[in-house]
C-alpha cells in the first residue's frame, strides 16, 4: 500500500512539473536563461527582445528544449545578412554573455545590417555544464562536411586521442541542434555566419581575403578547419564566411569591447567580398 502510494505521489510530482514547464513561454523561457549569464543587464532591453523571439518548429535540443532566436531587420538597401551562433559549446558560459549584450543592443537600434542571433543552440550542454549536447556529441563537429564519413572519426581517433569533448558522433547531421543550426543557415540565407566561443583569445576568419580591421581586444589569427566543423561546412563548402570568436573566459571590464566587435562585424558584413576560395 504505501509503495503505491508512493508511486502514485511521485507521478503526481513529475506530472506537476512537466506541466509547469509546458506553460513557460518562449518569451519567459528566454529571460530566464539569458539572465543567468554573468555580466550587467539590461532588464527593460533583455525583456522586450525577449518578446519577440521565434523559434524554427524544427529546433528542439535532445532533451526538448525549444531552441529559440531573435532577429531584427537592417535598414540598409543591400540587405547583408548576419547569422550568430552563441553557445554550440554549453560549458563557453562568456559566450552567452556576448550573446545577451548583442541582443540588448539590437532591441534599442536600428542597425545597418539584419541580424538574426540563435543565442543557445546547445541548451542540453548549458544545463549539463558540457562542450557536447545530452547525447555526448560536439555539434561543431557533426556538421554533414564532404569529407564527413571519410575523416570525422578518424581525425578524432588520431588527432585528439578520441577526447571525449571532441566526439563528432556516429553519423553526420545526427543531432538535432546541427539540424536546428542547418536549417537556420538555408532559410535565413546569410552573408555572414558568426560562431561565438571561448577560451582561445583570437578571432579567425574563414572566408576571402580581407585586411580585417583593427580591433586591439582579440588578435586575428587563422586556427584552421576540421571534418564536421561550421568553418569547413559553410567557407570551404559552400563559399560564405566564417568568423569565429573565440573570447576570453573572463569579460571584459566593461562591454565597449565587445560592443565594437559587433561594430566590427557589421562592417565585415557590408565588405564587397569576392567569393574565390583562398589559395
Amino acid at each position: 500500500m504505501q509503495l503505491r502510494l508512493f508511486i502514485f505521489l511521485a507521478a503526481s510530482f513529475l506530472t506537476s512539473q512537466m506541466s509547469q514547464a509546458e506553460r513557460v513561454s518562449l518569451p519567459q523561457q528566454c529571460e530566464e536563461s539569458l539572465k543567468a549569464f554573468p555580466g550587467p543587464s539590461d532588464a527593460k532591453a533583455l525583456k522586450a527582445m525577449c518578446a519577440s523571439v521565434q523559434q524554427l518548429d524544427t529546433c528542439v535540443s535532445v532533451k526538448g528544449i525549444p531552441i529559440y532566436h531573435y532577429e531584427k531587420v537592417g535598414h540598409h538597401s543591400s540587405k547583408q545578412k548576419i547569422l550568430v551562433f552563441a553557445l554550440i559549446h554549453g560549458d563557453e558560459t562568456s559566450a552567452g554573455s556576448v550573446g545577451r549584450l548583442w541582443l540588448e543592443r539590437l532591441q534599442g537600434i536600428e542597425p545597418r545590417n539584419t541580424w538574426r542571433v540563435v543565442p543557445i543552440l546547445n541548451p542540453d550542454g548549458v544545463l549539463l555544464k558540457t562542450r557536447t549536447n545530452a547525447n555526448k556529441v560536439d555539434v561543431n563537429r557533426n556538421f554533414p562536411t564532404r569529407d564527413w564519413d571519410e575523416k570525422a572519426n578518424a581525425y578524432w581517433t588520431k588527432e585528439t586521442k578520441k577526447n571525449p569533448r571532441r566526439f563528432p558522433g556516429s553519423k553526420a547531421a545526427s543531432e538535432p541542434e546541427t539540424l536546428c543550426a542547418i536549417r537556420h543557415l538555408e532559410e535565413f540565407k546569410p552573408d555572414l555566419v558568426v560562431s561565438v566561443h571561448t577560451p582561445l583569445k583570437v578571432l579567425d576568419f574563414d572566408g576571402p581575403k580581407v585586411k580585417p580591421p583593427k580591433f586591439d581586444y582579440l588578435p586575428w589569427k587563422s586556427l584552421g578547419n576540421y571534418p564536421g566543423s561550421l568553418g569547413r561546412y559553410m567557407w570551404h563548402e559552400r563559399e560564405i564566411p566564417v568568423l569565429t570568436m573565440e573570447m576570453k573566459e573572463d569579460l571584459p571590464a566593461n562591454n565597449q569591447p565587445l560592443l565594437q566587435l559587433q561594430d566590427i562585424i557589421g562592417f565585415l558584413a557590408t565588405l564587397e567580398m569576392s567569393t574565390k576560395k583562398p589559395q
